[in-house]
């Protein structure tokens, strides 16, 4: 068994919360059939606005977008959120490579075109589709991801090991993704990220395959990790990106 299977990394890298809330208004709440567990989708209707699917950063639940849904709809997003195994009303356990194997499934039962958006440990979600190459797929937003799965590990307080086999970086690292993917790519990450060093985000934009013209790197004065999504440039980038590829 490799470190990315063992209850011990999985259990330091997820943090499953059971907190939900009923769905309001122009909310639809979506039970995705995955193996072995049900993944939880909720949909934040809006008329003629792009569907984004968002994979969430660690420690956050499906609940936490209700009140953030509207200002993604200001900057033309039908937010879909889903929640990792084990979060919110999704059972199962979580794992990382559940999660990554999740992601095809869950994107597929949107059936329609759609972003992707990964935050954080989202972002793993992000590149699997970027290298899937999924048909519906019209853009991938990574924000305040990572691209060197080597960093999951130490920031996990683990020994990163000396080698990696070719199947274990065919499911888990993200560059080859990226570099096969060739989506519309934007990439946001805050210059003051502690959690997350935004050099990584400067190797997923550089690493991306995605035609020069298509791929923006947006990294932000003065804010962090779980702070960049209070700056106004971020909802500029994020509104300017989906306006181009509606």
């Amino acid at each position: 068994m490799h470190l990315f299977d063992t209850d011990e990394f999985n259990q330091r890298l997820f943090y499953p919360r059971p907190d939900h809330t009923p769905a309001g208004p122009n909310m639809v709440d979506h039970f995705i059939e995955v193996p072995g567990a049900r993944i939880h989708v909720r949909q934040h209707k809006v008329p003629d606005a792009t569907p984004v699917l968002h994979f969430n950063g660690n420690g956050e639940v499906v609940a936490d977008y209700d009140k953030a849904a509207p200002k993604f709809a200001q900057a033309g997003a039908e937010l879909w959120v889903a929640d990792y195994r084990g979060y919110g009303l999704s059972t199962g356990v979580p794992t990382l490579r559940n999660f990554i194997s999740d992601s095809l499934l869950v994107a597929a039962s949107l059936r329609r075109p759609f972003v992707v958006l990964g935050r954080s440990l989202g972002s793993a979600g992000a590149a699997q589709l970027m290298g899937a190459s999924v048909p519906e797929l019209r853009g991938v937003v990574i924000d305040s991801g990572a691209s060197d799965f080597t960093g999951l590990i130490r920031r996990r307080q683990m020994e990163v090991p000396e080698s990696f086999s070719p199947d274990i970086r065919a499911v888990f690292d993200p560059l080859p993704k990226m570099m096969r993917g060739t989506a519309p790519l934007l990439v946001i990450h805050g210059l003051n990220d502690t959690v997350i060093h935004h050099r990584e985000a400067t190797l997923a934009f550089d690493s991306a395959g995605t035609p020069a013209g298509q791929k923006t790197l947006c990294l932000i004065e003065g804010h962090g990790h779980n702070d960049v999504g209070t700056s106004p440039k971020y909802w500029e980038a994020l509104r300017t990106f989906l306006n181009a590829h509606h």
